[in-house]
């Protein structure tokens, strides 16, 4: 969690586009699995949490300042993440375990309303000022970096010299933690299934592009559910991409 954080505090500070690439292809490279997929994940905007809101992080700093000087105080900053990591009392007691990005992660998917919270507690007691901020951005879900999807997808190619659409093409089939996206980015596994290709191997982008025009002309796919029509579009949406 304490890299994560890390990688996040300096994205949030870097105002240059192929500065923040380096940053994040950096962390790619020096990160272990499955911690870095999940990390691709948060910054791609692909986590999410049912039981972890905004109002449960309000409720525990209320209980641990006072709550007149918590609304004054965010009030001034204008991001709640930052305001209860700089409010957060520090505990005087010997270290706590800080948690791994995987165990956040684990335990905000399958913990009820009831036991989150005392989870949430004991980390932000565990972790330092930006090790919370980090938390709490993750929680939320708005880490506010400056660093869009694409541009995540970007540095996670740039991991094994592909283009960035090569990435977009098999999105669509990949799931945290991304474990077969790393594996052949690494160049020690074949490229993850391409859940846009047929099976008996794929097509030219030109070929594809006649398919889908094909289809939506005649208003029917051939695919179950209009799957086949999804990944036509979204091949072809890919093939439009900029590299940039």
């Amino acid at each position: 969690m304490n890299r994560f954080a890390e990688l996040l505090d300096r994205l949030s500070y870097e105002p240059g586009r192929n500065n923040k690439l380096r940053l994040m292809t950096d962390y790619f490279a020096s990160t272990r699995d499955p911690e870095r997929g999940w990390a691709l994940a948060a910054l791609t905007g692909a986590l999410t949490f049912q039981q972890a809101k905004p109002g449960m992080v309000r409720a525990l700093i209320a209980e641990r300042t006072d709550p007149v000087l918590f609304e004054w105080s965010f009030d001034y900053v204008g991001d709640l993440s930052e305001t209860v990591a700089l409010m957060w009392p520090a505990k005087s007691s010997e270290p706590l375990v800080r948690p791994a990005l995987s165990e956040v992660v684990a335990a905000l998917s399958s913990l009820g309303k009831a036991a989150l919270p005392a989870m949430l507690a004991r980390w932000l007691d565990a972790l330092d000022e930006t090790g919370r901020w980090a938390l709490l951005k993750l929680v939320t879900g708005e880490l506010r970096v400056g660093v869009s999807a694409r541009l995540a997808k970007t540095a996670a190619a740039a991991l094994g010299n592909k283009a960035p659409p090569e990435i977009e093409l098999i999105w669509p089939s990949l799931r945290p933690p991304y474990l077969d996206l790393f594996t052949w980015l690494k160049g020690r596994a074949a490229k993850p299934g391409d859940a846009c290709a047929p099976a008996g191997g794929r097509r030219s982008t030109h070929s594809r592009s006649r398919r889908f025009h094909r289809r939506m002309e005649m208003g029917r796919d051939s695919g179950a559910g209009g799957g086949g029509l999804r990944c036509a579009w979204q091949t072809r949406r890919a093939s439009l991409l900029p590299h940039r």
